[in-house]
């Protein structure tokens, strides 16, 4: 009968230990997860509000009937990239630019 009881004393402590502990708290964000998702996303930034050269460069023959849908401004390796989502009727395309105006190569 002792031990009965002691195992019913230690199973309801034991469940009470773990109904107790916070289960609230955040978990920590690794440096990869912050380089991929915050780093990507950037700061929206009206099209007004781009460097002169990126305008000028939306202007040229390569992007005519092209419209800015929307553009985000972001560091990369110490750099300010900025890309811009283009919208042509159905079809978009997103062109990533340095403050120059130059384009972006994608890492492959």
């Amino acid at each position: 009968m002792k031990k009965l009881l002691f195992a019913f004393a230690f199973m309801s402590l034991g469940s009470v230990a773990v109904m107790a502990q916070d289960s609230t708290s955040v978990a920590p964000q690794t440096p990869t997860e912050v380089q991929g998702e915050d780093q990507d996303k950037g700061t929206q930034v009206a099209p007004s509000e781009l460097p002169a050269p990126i305008q000028t460069a939306l202007q040229g023959q390569d992007y005519s009937g092209w419209t800015v849908a929307s553009a985000t401004k972001s560091e990369k390796d110490g750099k300010t990239v900025y890309a811009v989502e283009l919208k042509n009727g159905a079809e978009t395309k997103t062109v990533k630019f340095d403050a120059e105006g130059a384009i972006m190569k994608e890492k492959e």
